[in-house]
């Protein structure tokens, strides 16, 4: 039997990435508990607030970062082996942390506002040491600029989580991940390393991360 941590962790699960992505400012308990697929008394059980609820959801942001850490990728081989991971984790919290999330966390929680947008740039500044060191090392394009890679990131990665603009460019959900991990591999890797790349090691999170995607799209 599921403990009552574990209960409420799937509740929060179920929301997070619609929540962060769509933003909550007008969200009732009542959307809430549909959302999580559970009943409005069930979820007052767990949650006494929309507050609090939204509190959980930005722990499991702050989590994630504090779970993935930026790897240092000191030479070639470890430069190439762990951009899988690291362009991975860069979708996952690019894509959720929308622009109507963030306002709506400040207008409502500046505190907590605050503490996610200084954990959110310390991850960026560490994925931009990272990249810098991969083209220092020569495992990453000479032409790589760090910082303008993340900033096409951070425009393209929400655009792509529009269902207008993937059926206005034929683009399938299933796809649309897998196919821009290995687009950037190419923006970032010199040719001479491509075949090093796994992405193997992503598949399962990979995965996951494509069925909360397109949950996202139908919700």
């Amino acid at each position: 039997m599921a403990t009552v941590a574990e209960r409420k962790h799937r509740m929060i699960m179920t929301i997070t990435q619609t929540v962060v992505q769509n933003g909550f400012a007008t969200l009732k308990m009542d959307r809430i508990a549909k959302l999580m697929g559970v009943s409005r008394a069930k979820l007052y059980q767990y949650y006494s607030s929309k507050d609090a609820v939204i509190t959980a959801v930005v722990e499991q942001y702050l989590q994630f970062m504090a779970e993935q850490p930026v790897p240092t990728g000191q030479d070639v081989a470890a430069s190439v082996r762990q951009l899988p991971r690291v362009l991975l984790s860069l979708i996952t919290l690019i894509g959720s942390s929308s622009h109507q999330f963030r306002t709506d966390l400040a207008h409502s929680n500046p505190d907590l506002s605050q503490r996610f947008e200084r954990e959110y740039a310390d991850w960026l500044a560490r994925a931009r040491q990272f990249l810098t060191t991969g083209k220092a090392n020569g495992a990453y394009n000479a032409q790589l600029n760090p910082g303008l890679f993340l900033i096409q990131l951070e425009a393209t990665v929400p655009m792509a989580m529009m269902p207008a603009v993937l059926s206005r460019y034929g683009g399938s959900s299933q796809d649309v991940l897998p196919d821009y991990l290995q687009m950037l591999m190419t923006q970032v890797v010199v040719p001479a390393k491509w075949a090093d790349v796994d992405f193997s090691t992503i598949t399962s999170a990979l995965q996951q991360l494509t069925i909360n995607y397109q949950q996202v799209l139908t919700k």
